[in-house]
C-alpha cells in the first residue's frame, strides 16, 4: 500500500506533466503498477547455476 504523502506526489507529478487530475483510487492503482514494473526490471540477474538450469528448460521447450 502506497502512503498518502507518496501518493499525493505522484498525482502532483502526474498532473504536472500531463495536465490530467487524478483520483486517489486511479493514482494507487497506476503507482502500484509502475512499482510492480520497477520491481521486474530492477531484478537482480540470477546466477550462473541458475542460468544453466533455465536455459536447459528453455532448450528443451525449443527442441519439441
Amino acid at each position: 500500500m502506497i502512503n498518502k504523502e507518496s501518493l499525493d506526489k505522484f498525482k502532483n507529478n502526474y498532473y504536472e506533466k500531463f495536465d490530467v487530475e487524478l483520483t486517489d483510487e486511479g493514482a494507487t492503482k497506476m503507482a502500484t503498477d509502475f512499482l510492480n514494473l520497477m520491481k521486474v526490471l530492477l531484478r537482480p540477474e540470477p546466477k550462473n547455476e541458475e542460468k544453466k538450469q533455465n536455459l536447459s528448460i528453455e532448450q528443451h521447450y525449443e527442441t519439441k
